[in-house]
């Protein structure tokens, strides 16, 4: 039986099939390892398609992705020593 939940991200409500986690809509998501971790200590339940979309499409954009800051760190590096 599905389970009415509420986005932690966005607040809109939506059906999670928990009961039938083949039939739930974040089967359909495909997930690397570090974006499912970013997930799992970043949010305590689940969230909604649109939002694990919008994870999934921003990850690697963001500034609080960890691979993005190791290579900001690194770039930063670069430059500062192509500079002194």
């Amino acid at each position: 039986m599905p389970m009415k939940k509420v986005c932690l991200r966005c607040g809109a409500t939506f059906q999670c099939m928990h009961d039938n986690i083949t039939q739930c809509h974040c089967t359909t998501v495909q997930l690397d390892l570090q974006q499912r971790m970013y997930l799992k200590e970043n949010y305590l339940d689940c969230l909604c398609p649109r939002c694990l979309d919008e994870v999934k499409d921003a990850f690697y954009r963001s500034g609080k992705n960890p691979q993005y800051i190791k290579q900001k760190r690194n770039d930063k590096k670069s430059t500062d020593s192509q500079q002194g």
